[in-house]
C-alpha cells in the first residue's frame, strides 16, 4: 500500500497551458499538471489562467483540501513591471487562502525577451520562498539553455511546448515525491 499526496496547483498560462477545465481536473497537454499526475500524486484542483498575475490569482483562488500547494507564478507580475514587493504579499495571500500544510514554489520559467530580468526575479523570488520556510524547486532548469528556452521547449520564448510541460511536471513529480 501507498501513501496519496494531494496537490493543488496555482499559476498562470504556463501552469493552465491548452487546459479545457483546469479548476475542475481536466489538464491539457500544454499543462505540466498532466505530467505531475501519478498514482501517488492526485490533482486535487487550483487555479491557473493565461495573463494572470499574482494579485489576480490571490483574488481568484478558494481554499482546497490538499496536502501540497504548489505554485509558479510571477512571469507576469515580472512582465508588467511589478515591484517584487506586491508579488510577495500577494503570495503570502495565495498559501493563506489555499491552507495547505506545505508550500512548494517554483522559478519561473525563461522570458527570450528578459532574460537577465528573468534570472534576478528568480533570484529575489528563490530568497523570499526560502524565508517564509517553504520549499523551492527549479522546476524549468531542463528548459534552459544557459538563460533562454533550450531549441524544442518553447512555443514562442514564454510558454512551453508539450515536452516543455512535460518536463516541468517530471520536476515536480519528483519534488512532490519525497
Amino acid at each position: 500500500m501507498f501513501s496519496v499526496t494531494r496537490f493543488v496547483a496555482v499559476g498562470d498560462s504556463i501552469t493552465v497551458g491548452n487546459s479545457p477545465a483546469f479548476s475542475d481536473g481536466f489538464t491539457g497537454t500544454l499543462s505540466w499538471v498532466t505530467y505531475a499526475r501519478s498514482r501517488k500524486l492526485l490533482f486535487a484542483g487550483g487555479w491557473a489562467a493565461g495573463g494572470a498575475t499574482t494579485l489576480r490569482m490571490a483574488q481568484s483562488i478558494r481554499p482546497v483540501k490538499a496536502d501540497v500547494l504548489v505554485i509558479l507564478a510571477g512571469t507576469n507580475d515580472l512582465a508588467q513591471g511589478l515591484p517584487f514587493s506586491e508579488t510577495a504579499a500577494d503570495l503570502n495571500r495565495i498559501v493563506a487562502g489555499i491552507g495547505a500544510p506545505r508550500v512548494v514554489v517554483s522559478a519561473i520559467p525563461p522570458r527570450d525577451s528578459a532574460p537577465t530580468a528573468t534570472a534576478a526575479f528568480n533570484v529575489t523570488l528563490h530568497a523570499f520562498v526560502l524565508s517564509r520556510g517553504w520549499d523551492w524547486i527549479d522546476a524549468p532548469s531542463s528548459l534552459r539553455a544557459g538563460a533562454v528556452y533550450a531549441p524544442g521547449m518553447s512555443i514562442d520564448g514564454v510558454h512551453p511546448t508539450e515536452a516543455g510541460a512535460e518536463a516541468l511536471g517530471k520536476a515536480f513529480q519528483a519534488a512532490l515525491i519525497r
